[in-house]
C-alpha cells in the first residue's frame, strides 16, 4: 500500500496471557518484526485472532507513515 509501512512478525500467546488481555491486565503486547524492529501493539487489536488455545501465528501489521495503526491480518 502506497505511503504505509508494513511489518511482519510471529506471535504466540497462551491461554493465561489471553485471559490477562481480556481482563485488561495486559494492554500492550511487544513483538519483534522479522527485520528486528520492536513494536508495542495495543492488545485489543489481537482479540479477533483468539482461539481456545490462545493466539498463535504469523501476522502482518500495516501502519500509516506516522506509525498510526491501519490494520493487522493473520498471514499464516
Amino acid at each position: 500500500m502506497f505511503g504505509n509501512n508494513t511489518y511482519k512478525f510471529s506471535l504466540s500467546l497462551d491461554k493465561e496471557s489471553l485471559l490477562a488481555i481480556y481482563k485488561g491486565t495486559i494492554q500492550r503486547v511487544r513483538v519483534q518484526t522479522y527485520e528486528g524492529l520492536v513494536i508495542d501493539l495495543d492488545a485489543n487489536h489481537l482479540k479477533r485472532f483468539t482461539t481456545e488455545n490462545g493466539i498463535s501465528g504469523f501476522f502482518e501489521l500495516v501502519t500509516t507513515k506516522d506509525n498510526k495503526f491501519v490494520k493487522i491480518r493473520k498471514i499464516g
